[in-house]
């Protein structure tokens, strides 16, 4: 990514443990300023530098060659997602020689980055059924002590409560878990979990 110079010591030696193989989700969570979303995007890049490395993902994880892999960045709204996380991503992207010369995005559409083999970067709504029916390799869920949580809520499919981030967290891992996840293997990918702290018993507190 050419930021060697701007990632102080610990955010990289979070990055190291975090992508050594052991982990496929990061709960990041703490004061501001404490590198939570430099560590989840430069995470993600560095996932989706392992992705590009594979000849043909789709026939690796039995998908359709048609059909998107997807790393999706979701927040409380689609335009968070968009101007806090998702723009400062492409930028990163953007200026890395490696995703210039040997696996570049299509610069022209703006909306989402189109890589080879049909692997995408996209930016989803706030919406809890965003997910469905895509192929989510890896994603970004921010702000998610931040998000809604309504007692008795016609939301809930049993007319209780309704946890904005548990929602938004399952449906993601359910869809990594049915698209991804091999026989007797481990799930590929990472899944980043951001927020600052809010109160006791928050989202990233129970996980």
């Amino acid at each position: 990514l050419d930021r060697k110079s701007v990632v102080y010591p610990a955010v990289m030696e979070a990055l190291r443990e975090l992508n050594s193989g052991q982990y496929v989700e990061a709960v990041l969570t703490g004061a501001i300023g404490t590198g939570k979303s430099t560590i989840a995007l430069f995470t993600t890049a560095y996932q989706l530098y392992m992705l590009s490395c594979l000849k043909d993902p789709h026939r690796l994880f039995g998908l359709d060659p048609a059909s998107e892999i997807v790393f999706a960045f979701q927040s409380l709204t689609g335009a968070l997602a968009r101007s806090v996380d998702y723009d400062r991503f492409r930028s990163m992207i953007a200026g890395s020689p490696y995703f210039n010369c040997h696996f570049p995005f299509r610069k022209k559409i703006s909306s989402e980055m189109i890589f080879p083999r049909n692997i995408v970067v996209r930016p989803l709504s706030g919406n809890v059924n965003a997910a469905i029916g895509t192929n989510i390799f890896g994603a970004i869920l921010d702000e998610v002590n931040f998000m809604a949580r309504v007692e008795e809520s016609k939301r809930a499919a049993d007319g209780g409560a309704f946890d904005q981030a548990a929602e938004m967290y399952n449906a993601i891992v359910r869809r990594r878990k049915s698209r991804f996840m091999a026989q007797g293997g481990r799930l590929p990918g990472m899944l980043c979990l951001v927020s600052s702290k809010r109160y006791p018993g928050e989202f990233t507190d129970r996980k």
